[in-house]
């Protein structure tokens, strides 16, 4: 088989990672206790913390039940709430919809047709008592980044907070953008294991939790401790996700994403395919979505699995404002991402199946 659906996962998990998790099922639960076992367990999330850390300068690593529970948090735990937000125009559906339940006005920030924020409109149009950007750091559908650290610049100069979507991109793309809050999944590129998140806590912003519990210390009190990560980690942790991220962290990633991403781009584009998105101006991520004349993208997503034997994802990829933007809303798209794995060898899978289906697809039309 051959796999391009890394957008969603990476596979196969990195071995150091599966070495962690392993690591992690058998230590007690942490806390600030003096038995041994809660001691060392104690050290080993520490040393995670530490490792994932170092992807985050400057902030407080606080671990989460996946992206979507770092990004809830973060959107709706912010203080002071925000009067407005403003919103990329290619969010995953793990930071629209926490945005939007804030129940305050939201506008898009303006951008090109890819979906590519504008900065000078932003600039010219920005929406009085924007407290709170939110954006993607890269899009899930097409893979093209946000000129972020620009971004981050012009929120900070209005008054504003940003929270960033850094799951496409966290280990092979920098995160010391200058956004306040950067929230990432273990399961992508980390290639750790899935149900474990990171939210990365910059200076000067004040959360208030949205799960409350037990932290091992101060447990007389009725309210949280203040002190981060503790303010924001009640309960269990999960000690096996934990320290297959950390392992993962400090492994790194080692991978030529811009020549990866260009190799699969050339070969969606070699069999004829309608490939949207693509900013010719933005950096992008081995991430590319088309669609095929006369074909439904989820009777595409079955043929490639059943009669080629290649793995992809098809349907709106839980991204709605990416859609609008491309004009696929209706029926999404096919999308083929894939990852530091992939071999030479799975890109020629996938150029003899697209080439083979775009040929049928032109002979029935």
């Amino acid at each position: 088989m051959s796999y391009f659906d890394h957008a969603a996962t990476s596979l196969p998990r990195a071995p150091v990672a599966l070495e962690g998790a392993l690591r992690g099922a058998e230590l007690g639960n942490p806390g600030r206790g003096l038995h041994r076992l809660q001691r060392a367990a104690a050290d080993e999330v520490d040393r995670a913390r530490r490792a994932v850390g170092a992807l985050l300068p400057a902030m407080t690593v606080t671990f989460h039940a996946g992206a979507t529970a770092a990004l809830n948090q973060a959107i709706a735990g912010l203080r002071p709430r925000p009067r407005v937000v403003a919103l990329g125009p290619m969010l995953h559906n793990a930071a629209r919809r926490p945005a939007r339940a804030l129940g305050v006005p939201t506008w898009t920030l303006p951008h090109d047709a890819d979906g590519v924020i504008d900065l000078d409109r932003a600039r010219a149009e920005w929406v009085d008592d924007t407290g709170l950007v939110v954006v993607g750091h890269s899009s899930n559908v097409t893979g093209v980044g946000q000129p972020v650290e620009a971004l981050c610049a012009l929120a900070k100069a209005l008054g504003a907070r940003v929270v960033l979507d850094a799951a496409p991109t966290a280990g092979v793309w920098s995160l010391d953008l200058g956004a306040d809050l950067v929230a990432f999944s273990a399961h992508k590129h980390l290639r750790a294991l899935p149900g474990t998140g990171v939210l990365g806590v910059g200076p000067g912003v004040e959360l208030e939790p949205l799960v409350r519990g037990g932290v091992g210390f101060d447990a007389a009190a009725d309210e949280m401790p203040e002190v981060l990560p503790e303010r924001l980690e009640a309960g269990t942790p999960n000690l096996p996700g934990i320290l297959a991220l950390g392992a993962a962290a400090r492994v790194g990633v080692s991978w030529d994403v811009e020549a990866a991403s260009g190799a699969l781009e050339e070969v969606v584009h070699a069999a004829g395919l309608r490939v949207l998105g693509r900013s010719a101006d933005a950096p992008a991520l081995p991430v590319v979505s088309f669609t095929v004349a006369g074909q439904e993208p989820r009777a595409v997503e079955e043929m490639l699995d059943r009669v080629f034997d290649v793995t992809v994802r098809a349907g709106l990829h839980c991204a709605p404002s990416a859609h609008r933007v491309l004009g696929t809303e209706r029926t999404g798209t096919v999308r083929v991402s894939s990852g530091s794995t992939t071999t030479a060898g799975d890109l020629a899978e996938l150029a003899r199946a697209l080439g083979d289906l775009a040929r049928h697809a032109r002979a029935a039309s």
